[in-house]
């Protein structure tokens, strides 16, 4: 019976996703209206309608007026009940941000703007990614304009579009569930996964022995301006906090404390493992104040340090294409 009932439903429940998904508005920026607004009834909302019909053929078969002007009363707030869950969404603007990239396996966010198009107050919508529990409740009723932040769990590395947004409310009595999907041009990068491992064969010079002593063995050599992107460990923060500019520590045989993140390094490791692997080291590397560079199959990078190297490393090594390697 189960397999009868799933061939009947299946195809229909298919080509009213489809239906659906032509009705859901793209873009930066979507404003709702008639057109992209579902409503139905809630189980509340069914429940409610039963006791009016009921009341309504109670007063009829026993001819009982007072019955009669509450079951129409009841119908009446019913109606009205549909109008305005309309109206709390009706007019909403959603306005797409900015996304934040994360690693595999955390929650990417990403920024909404919702604004009111008109004088109506907008009250408990909630807000949340298609297949996510979480969402965020909404208000607009002194503020005409709300930044939000939603999440949904990134699940791949790489360029990373995350699913249609789902915006509802049951205001003002939960008795009918009105709602939009929309897909705004949101995205972010997912870097791979942190996974600590060993250290790379490659190194130019003793970093074995270095990596974890902050420069120990250097010899200071003097003072330079700072340049953006440098290393915030090397920033002489006392000379700063006299006033005297924003300059940079400089120590003899630094320079020699550069290394290659190697693809071919970590040959023995499956090839997600060995980006985990290189992700570790790079923001480990970076941590320490350590120039290090990056040698993928058809993409290099030299070695440097810096919030910008760091985020060219590791946009690199979440959109690196596996190609057929192990």
């Amino acid at each position: 019976m189960d397999k009868i009932l799933s061939s009947i439903f299946t195809p229909l429940a298919t080509v009213f996703q489809r239906w659906a998904a032509k009705r859901r508005p793209k873009g930066k920026k979507v404003e709702l209206n008639q057109k992209r607004i579902f409503i139905f009834p809630t189980l509340a909302g069914w429940l409610y309608f039963v006791v009016c019909m009921a009341l309504f053929l109670i007063a009829t078969n026993y001819q009982n007026n007072l019955i009669h002007a509450i079951s129409f009363l009841l119908i009446s707030l019913g109606v009205l009940t549909i109008h305005y869950t309309f109206l709390n969404l009706s007019g909403l603007v959603v306005i797409a941000g900015e996304g934040r990239n994360c690693h595999m396996g955390e929650l990417a966010e990403f920024t909404l703007i919702l604004k009111a198009n008109n004088l109506r107050r907008y009250e408990s919508i909630n807000v949340s990614f298609k297949g996510e529990r979480d969402s965020s409740k909404v208000y607009l009723v002194k503020k005409r304009e709300k930044k939000l932040r939603i999440a949904t769990l990134a699940r791949t590395r790489g360029d990373f579009s995350p699913p249609a947004i789902k915006i509802e409310t049951v205001y003002p009595f939960g008795l009918l569930r009105a709602w939009s999907w929309i897909e705004l041009e949101l995205g972010s990068i997912i870097y791979p996964k942190i996974e600590q491992g060993r250290l790379p064969h490659s190194i130019e010079s003793d970093l074995d022995e270095g990596i974890g002593q902050n420069n120990r063995g250097d010899d200071f050599s003097g003072l330079s301006e700072y340049i953006p992107g440098a290393s915030l460990r090397h920033i002489a923060w006392k000379h700063y906090a006299q006033g005297r500019g924003l300059l940079t520590k400089d120590y003899v045989g630094q320079e020699n404390r550069k290394l290659w993140l190697s693809w071919d390094d970590w040959a023995e490791l499956p090839s997600e493992k060995r980006l985990s692997v290189m992700t570790y080291w790079a923001l480990e590397f970076e941590f320490q104040g350590v120039e290090y560079g990056l040698a993928l199959p058809e993409v290099v990078f030299s070695p440097s340090n810096g919030p910008q190297h760091l985020k060219a490393v590791l946009t690199a090594l979440a959109r690196f294409e596996l190609r057929g390697r192990l």
